[in-house]
């Protein structure tokens, strides 16, 4: 009897360890979007909460990551589609070290929507950015609707087109 209570104990206590030092869920669905500040490259400054009543699209990405590169002419392409049914798509450059590379990317892939560029990492901060890309879709009230890490040819364009009708 008293082994068989020293093992429950000793199993309670290790799996209570373990819990302990799982990692946080980062912010995703369910949760409110941080009100961060953008500033645009075409040199407004917006916080999120100017796009209240609208689905927000924010596109965390970088000139130097390749997912980025092939997933830019699609979010395009979903911007065209969308932006006129209160839908904003708007990309967020994390990589800001020389803001005229960061241009050049966005004219050479002809990039429409707005882009903002995070020079000290704040919004990648707040938004728990580990990973590019990371997309999230915001719904018209703030709350964070769905979190798309990388990109997955197969389903990412589906669950955004699905996510954000929904949200529509």
């Amino acid at each position: 009897m008293r082994r068989t209570i020293v093992y429950v104990l000793i199993v309670l206590i290790a799996g209570l360890v373990i819990y302990a030092f799982q990692p946080p869920k980062p912010i995703g669905e369910g949760d409110t979007a941080p009100n961060i500040t953008l500033q645009l490259l075409n040199g407004e400054t917006r916080s999120l909460q100017d796009y209240r009543g609208k689905v927000v699209v924010l596109d965390f990405w970088a000139t130097w990551c390749a997912p980025c590169r092939f997933t830019m002419p699609k979010m395009i392409q979903f911007h065209n589609r969308h932006r006129d049914k209160g839908v904003e798509v708007i990309g967020v450059a994390v990589d800001v070290t020389n803001r005229a590379e960061v241009e050049a990317f966005v004219k050479e892939m002809g990039v429409d929507y707005p882009i903002a560029v995070d020079s000290d990492a704040s919004a990648k901060g707040a938004f728990e950015v580990k990973n590019l890309p990371t997309l999230f879709i915001i719904g018209k009230e703030g709350n964070i609707l769905a979190r798309l890490e990388g990109y997955d040819p197969q389903n990412t364009d589906k669950i955004i087109e699905e996510t954000v009708q929904r949200a529509l």
